[in-house]
């Protein structure tokens, strides 16, 4: 019954938002090299050649997904997570992380960017291109809805045991397991909830970045994007402590 409920015991855990300051002079610095190399790749992608045309957009997009900090760059892109509701959760908030960091790092070229350098605009436009691609692969994955009903059919699974003759629970802990359990379809009901704002946030992003003037933008105070607030998009978390997510009974 504790395998069973593994997973689902474990469903969220608390997240720190990244910190991603561009206004930062040394990350400023920092980028304009990494502006250099991204206008690189962008005229390696107009290659003849087949390969060498796919092997410089396949790094594009990794650099231009990449968030720079103290450490150096760290990308997002390419991670493995693990086949469980904990690792959907790592994926949905590496997802979001992903795409805050392209508009921060479209933000980035617009600013520095030459808007009469014709190669300068063929960059801009691959990364919008990149950039509405992305947020189209997220919004079609199923695999969260597809792990939720897994996780929830586990849950309902676990209280019909619990609620029958052969659980014994350990001695002052009974119907506790049923708290954590009803604790534990609240995370599951919250995940929904953060999803879908973050589904919100996604579609908002990608309806911008489509109806962004390339050649006719302006800065509005932090943002090159008018009316449209590029704070951090909701991150799934779990409030309290993991004590309050085990199963105290007896699962023979």
């Amino acid at each position: 019954m504790k395998k069973i409920l593994l997973v689902a015991m474990l469903a969220l855990t608390l997240f720190t938002p990244p910190t991603i300051d561009a206004s930062n002079g040394g990350a400023r610095r920092e980028f304009a090299n990494k502006f250099t190399v991204l206008k690189k790749l962008a005229s390696h992608c107009r290659s003849s050649n087949d390969k060498t045309s796919l092997a410089a957009l396949n790094a594009l997009r990794d650099v231009f997904f990449r968030n720079y900090d103290t450490l150096g760059f760290v990308t997002t892109s390419g991670n493995v997570f693990s086949d469980s509701f904990q690792g959907l959760c790592d994926k949905i908030n590496s997802d979001v992380d992903k795409i805050y960091n392209g508009i921060t790092n479209l933000e980035n070229c617009l600013r520095v960017s030459d808007p009469y350098d014709m190669s300068d605009k063929y960059l801009n436009e691959m990364l919008r291109f990149l950039l509405i691609s992305e947020i189209n692969i997220i919004l079609n994955d199923q695999q969260f809805f597809s792990m939720r009903d897994k996780i929830t059919n586990n849950i309902q699974q676990s209280k019909q045991f619990v609620l029958s003759a052969m659980y014994v629970p350990l001695e002052g802990a009974a119907n506790s397991d049923l708290f954590v359990l009803d604790r534990l379809s609240n995370l599951v009901d919250l995940a929904g909830y953060i999803y879908n704002e973050q589904v919100q946030w996604l579609m908002n992003c990608s309806f911008t970045v489509q109806n962004l003037d390339l050649n006719g933008y302006t800065i509005a105070g932090d943002s090159v994007f008018k009316e449209f607030s590029t704070n951090h998009p909701p991150r799934i978390y779990v409030p309290g402590n993991t004590d309050e997510y085990t199963l105290a009974g007896n699962s023979r």
